[in-house]
């Protein structure tokens, strides 16, 4: 989250729900420009001293567990591609709405519209914000496991005591980052329950090679 003032973008993580002239919004952006978008709001806050009616931006992002190539990595991906959320002030303290401050950040560079499903721009509800700034805190630290497979898949397993075989998923435990895979142990099919982080999706060389091996047999 950046909080946004004339001199710096910061990140910081703030749960009180903004008062209601501070409201956050979703806006729509282009897919993949995300912190593009936040750069260019806080430039804009910065070269026009907007620091009054501009306050944060938040593009939600969770760490994830990944395999390459036999070695674990930790990513970050963004929970919501094609979103920016702002907290600012768009409504005059008599209520109307803010319209300059409307069409400077639909004038921002990568900014699709304001994602209320309204001709207006409308604020998120208090409950959402709370679950959003709630969802980014727990995603801060933890890094999850990438789901990417499906009973059937061959996969290689990457450590424990079968190391370096291959086998078939049998059983997928998305909730707990598991997969039962059935090795071949003295010519005879064992289940073994793994962790994500222990196995990778078989190549399509390595898929042919299997295949080109047990024909032969």
């Amino acid at each position: 989250m950046s909080r946004i003032s004339d001199r710096q973008t910061r990140t910081s993580v703030n749960h009180t729900v903004p008062a209601p002239q501070e409201q956050w919004y979703a806006l729509h952006v282009l897919s993949g420009k995300e912190r593009r978008v936040v750069e260019n709001i806080a430039r804009l806050v910065k070269e026009q001293e907007l620091s009054s009616l501009i306050f944060q931006t938040l593009v939600p992002t969770e760490k994830v567990e990944d395999v390459r190539n036999g070695k674990k990595y930790v990513v970050e991906r963004k929970l919501f591609p094609g979103y920016v959320y702002i907290n600012m002030a768009l409504r005059n303290e008599d209520g109307s709405l803010n319209n300059d401050a409307w069409y400077k950040i639909l004038a921002v560079d990568g900014v699709i519209s304001f994602a209320s499903g309204r001709r207006e721009p409308h604020p998120m509800r208090a409950s959402q914000v709370a679950d959003l700034l709630a969802q980014v805190e727990a995603c801060k630290d933890i890094a999850r496991p990438k789901v990417s497979f499906e009973v059937g898949d061959f996969v290689k397993v990457l450590d424990g005591a079968f190391q370096g075989q291959n086998g078939k998923i049998e059983e997928v435990d998305a909730d707990h980052g598991k997969v039962r895979v059935g090795v071949e142990i003295f010519g005879r099919t064992t289940p073994v329950d793994l962790d994500y982080s222990q196995v990778a999706l078989l190549t399509p060389d390595e898929l042919e090679d299997l295949e080109r091996a047990r024909n032969a047999n």
